[in-house]
């Protein structure tokens, strides 16, 4: 083979293999380009789904900071109302100790100059008598204005209180509401109650007014029995049997005292002394013979009602009949003020209204990774441009409960269990779990039935 021959045979094969090896060129993107489609793919689900997971997440958190917020302005509520409750119950048994003071001092003294009288025939006891009972009169002239007053001041306050208390509880079904819906906004604009959220509110409310009851009225029995049982030994009852050395078979001296609540509107106290003989010298029942000391006091409206007053107009007749005629009567008691307490219904087995919240975030409004890249029209491989199509995702939803309930922060010393009521505030309130039933409901309402959703916790 020639020189020139060999020359242009080396020259092909160059350009043989240069065509060969440029032809070869761009095979591995037929590989990288599938390859950065699916990692795209795979970087917008991952995106979707954190965003979808958070979303969720603060969803749930603003639903129970919601709950948990409108369930502790209802204990707030409810406390305040026990406050109340417990602020008219003190006034009034001060008003009833008021009473029995000056009952007592008016008996004290009209009994003194009765004393004087006895004792006259003793020097030195005589003059103590009388010095007592110039004294007494002062103090008791002083004394019968000032507490007047003073019962009158603690009506219109216990009247006051009993209007704040109803007050605070028509206040709490717009408040409680009103608190789910600003917390949800303020932790999130976006954040709203859904259909089934208001349907689970409106549910509330009509639970909320059947929870409680206002006593008023011929029901005030309720807060007349606390105050009974509230009430110390002065004022119910103040009664003593003096049965004298050697002739107490024949003669005593019947001390009959106490303050009674007449028809819820006034407060009348009586106090009386009288000896009392028998009908014979040493046989028959023991009768009053002389009455020796009386007094009486009285505030509120006009009754004919009797009362009981320590058993004085059973044991002193004549006595108590002096002691109602000298009785001077205020109008200044209101009468026993209508207060709210627990139902009936509710007395036994406490079923406080639940706080469930149902929130929504609209799917136009979660940001996932159309919404985020958020572009309008694109550009096909041909190079046409095209507008884009992006629908919304599904809406996301949170429900919170949250309740109240009555619990002593520490327990009695008898170990009895208390009752739930509106005169102890021990009302306290913590995050539930949604039942099944609430969580149908709503969802019904909202037209998203999800058994797994609706049967899970």
């Amino acid at each position: 083979m020639s020189r020139s021959a060999a020359i242009v045979r080396s020259r092909l094969g160059r350009v043989w293999f240069a065509a060969r090896r440029d032809s070869a060129r761009g095979q591995a993107m037929v590989f990288l380009l599938p390859m950065l489609a699916a990692l795209a793919a795979a970087l917008l689900f991952v995106f979707d789904a954190g965003q979808a997971a958070s979303e969720k997440r603060r969803l749930v958190d603003a639903a129970d900071a919601a709950a948990l917020s409108a369930a502790t302005w209802q204990a707030r509520a409810l406390n305040f109302e026990s406050y109340m409750n417990r602020a008219v119950i003190a006034n009034e048994a001060v008003i009833a100790q008021s009473v029995s003071l000056r009952s007592w001092s008016d008996y004290m003294d009209q009994m003194l100059p009765e004393a004087a009288l006895v004792t006259r025939w003793v020097p030195l006891l005589n003059v103590a008598t009388l010095v007592l009972q110039r004294i007494w009169a002062g103090f008791n002239a002083a004394l019968q204005p000032g507490l007047g007053a003073m019962e009158t001041m603690l009506s219109l306050v216990d009247h006051d209180l009993g209007a704040a208390q109803r007050y605070v509880h028509a206040v709490a079904l717009a408040v409680v509401p009103e608190t789910v819906r600003a917390t949800l906004a303020a932790n999130d604009p976006r954040y709203r109650l859904s259909e089934g959220g208001e349907l689970l509110l409106a549910r509330w409310v009509g639970e909320w007014t059947r929870f409680t009851s206002l006593y008023g009225g011929a029901f005030r029995w309720r807060q007349a029995d606390l105050l009974r049982r509230s009430s110390d030994g002065f004022t119910t009852e103040r009664s003593a049997t003096v049965n004298p050395p050697l002739v107490g078979e024949a003669l005593r001296f019947e001390k009959r005292g106490g303050s009674d609540l007449l028809d819820f509107e006034t407060w009348r106290a009586m106090d009386t002394l009288a000896m009392h003989t028998r009908s014979g010298l040493l046989v028959g029942r023991m009768r009053e013979r002389l009455p020796i000391g009386w007094g009486g006091a009285e505030n509120g409206r006009f009754s004919t009602l009797r009362g009981v007053h320590g058993g004085s107009p059973r044991v002193n007749p004549r006595a108590s009949r002096l002691a109602s005629a000298a009785t001077s009567a205020r109008r200044g008691y209101l009468g026993l003020p209508s207060l709210r307490d627990v139902s009936a219904a509710q007395r036994e087995e406490l079923a406080p209204p639940r706080i469930v919240v149902r929130a929504i975030v609209p799917g136009e409004l979660i940001v996932d990774s159309r919404r985020a890249l958020d572009r309008a029209s694109a550009v096909d491989l041909g190079g046409r441009r095209f507008a884009t199509t992006r629908e919304s995702p599904a809406p996301a939803y949170a429900v919170a409960a949250a309740e109240v309930r009555f619990a002593r922060l520490v327990p009695r010393a008898d170990g009895a269990r208390e009752l739930g009521s509106l005169y102890n505030p021990y009302w306290r309130a913590r995050l539930a779990a949604p039942t099944s039933a609430e969580r149908l409901l709503a969802a019904t309402a909202d037209g998203s039935v999800d058994l797994a959703l609706v049967v899970l916790p």
